[in-house]
């Protein structure tokens, strides 16, 4: 009888253990949520070097377009033209992996598995907190942390942490999956900037 209590006992233990969220599972389920929105509209609010800047990211498959006060970008997959109200050009780059993270921080969602390794943190009811370490020190973002609205499944918050000790936070104010877009919104069209000088970066 004690024998078959045992079992019993490690059965309920083994299944709390299986049954328990991990870091990865959460950041999977959230990865897998953007990448099955025909479109997401990011309303977001950035802070960096004591200024911030509020902006609206909208995201489809690999392209994106973000839009702030200080800079305007698009991003079709494979070229990225970035547009700096300040200095008045159109920069086109063919960007890496670590650029992009920076300017789509939904993107460190859904690669973190590939450089960082991720850790559930303490959290508050109804978020997981999740602290992501790189990898490799030769990294751009040493670190991150992301907050996920266990609700709807999204990020409320991410803060990144640059190579040289900066940090990026990130504040989602709303996140409103959208319908069906054309590649052409992820691409800079020059009859709406006719003025502005492009420089060819690639």
């Amino acid at each position: 009888m004690k024998k078959i209590s045992l079992i019993i006992l490690l059965l309920f233990v083994s299944a709390s253990v299986w049954g328990a969220e991990t870091a990865s599972s959460v950041l999977e389920r959230t990865a897998a949520k953007i990448r099955a929105a025909k479109s997401l509209v990011v309303d977001y609010s950035l802070t960096a070097g004591g200024q911030t800047v509020d902006g609206v990211l909208t995201i489809a498959g690999n392209c994106f377009q973000l839009n702030s006060s200080e800079v305007k970008s698009w991003y079709d997959g494979k070229t990225q033209w970035t547009y700096s109200t300040h200095i008045g050009e159109i920069n086109i780059t063919e960007p890496t992996r670590e650029e992009l993270l920076q300017v789509n921080p939904f993107a460190i969602i859904q690669s973190f598995s590939t450089d960082y390794t991720a850790t559930l943190l303490k959290s508050p009811g109804g978020f997981s907190n999740i602290r992501l370490s790189a990898k490799r020190k030769n990294l751009d973002i040493t670190g991150a942390t992301i907050t996920i609205n266990n609700t709807t499944g999204y990020p409320t918050a991410v803060k990144l942490v640059m190579n040289g000790g900066q940090t990026i936070g990130i504040r989602v104010k709303s996140v409103s999956p959208g319908g069906l877009l054309p590649v052409s919104r992820f691409r800079f069209d020059h009859k709406a900037y006719p003025a502005v000088e492009v420089v060819d970066l690639r």
